[in-house]
């Protein structure tokens, strides 16, 4: 009976060990602008910067580079991004940056771009990509 006992707790165990490996591989931790701004702007450390595309601040700036704003709301950083736009990037969207802070801009080449789960068909149905359900 002991021993039946031992088992499962050492097969419980295993499972929730196995669950917060895989949960903690596949989440992405990001500093907000907020959070950024008490960074060292010194560092050639590597982060996260997420926030939103403040509207009309997107500009091709020097060397091909896009140059734009992103806040949380509170604090506005500068960014530097030398890197492939996605086709879903426009103003007030919500970004994830990866790079790092040099004279007060955040330099960034890899981007993700957070989007809505709606879908306009050609056609111009609308549907709820999040349920798979039309509108």
């Amino acid at each position: 009976m002991k021993k039946n006992l031992f088992l499962i707790f050492v097969g419980i165990s295993i499972v929730i060990f196995a669950s917060i490996r895989i949960a903690s591989n596949n989440t992405i931790y990001y500093y907000t602008t907020t959070e950024a701004n008490y960074l060292s702007s010194t560092s050639d450390e590597r982060i996260k910067l997420g926030g939103f595309v403040v509207s009309n601040s997107v500009k091709k700036g020097e060397l091909g580079a896009t140059e734009f704003l992103i806040t949380d709301g509170n604090v506005t950083m500068k960014i530097s991004f030398d890197g492939f736009i996605p086709e879903l990037f426009q103003d007030e969207m919500g970004v994830i940056l990866d790079g790092y802070f040099s004279d007060d801009i955040f330099y960034s080449d890899d981007m993700l771009v957070k989007h809505d789960n709606e879908y306009i068909s050609e056609d111009g149905e609308v549907y709820d990509v999040e349920n798979y359900s039309e509108w």
